[in-house]
């Protein structure tokens, strides 16, 4: 079972998303990167979400706060990571399936590095055990369905 990974990117801080999938390379880990007009947009919600779905780890990659075009953006994202964080830890899943890293604008370097970060933080985690509970929960609704 392959790993995978949402980046949500902020258009600021990765004007082009498609450097990011030429950098992450052919592994066992598959990429989607969704763009975002800016990371305050994103939700706590959303993340927790992405996650429920086959994604063993969902990061945003956003601008340092005193460069983010809507001024407490990047600083409204902290603040939402940190809340899904906490979420995660109350229901025993761990709250490192969500994070995020701020690189400038325009910094091809800062974004490669936050990229090898975020790749093995999903080495490190490895699948979801929401998947293993979701595979588990669909054969034995599959047994269940079956008659004798």
């Amino acid at each position: 079972m392959a790993t995978e990974v949402v980046i949500y990117a902020c258009q600021q801080a990765v004007p082009n998303p498609d450097f990011l999938r030429t950098q992450w390379g052919k592994d066992n880990i598959r990429l989607q990167v969704l763009p975002e007009p800016c990371s305050s947009k994103i939700e706590a919600f959303q993340l927790l979400r992405t996650l429920a779905t086959p994604a063993d780890l969902v990061w945003v990659i956003g601008c340092a706060e005193d460069l983010c075009r809507y001024n407490e953006g990047s600083h409204r994202l902290g603040n939402r990571i940190a809340y899904t964080q906490r979420y995660l830890e109350e229901v025993g899943l761990e709250s490192a399936r969500v994070g995020r890293s701020v690189v400038i604008p325009g910094d091809s370097p800062g974004l490669a590095a936050a990229l090898a970060g975020i790749k093995a933080q999903a080495e490190a985690l490895g699948p979801s055990p929401l998947k293993k509970t979701g595979e588990k929960g669909k054969r034995e609704k599959g047994e269940k369905g079956k008659k004798p």
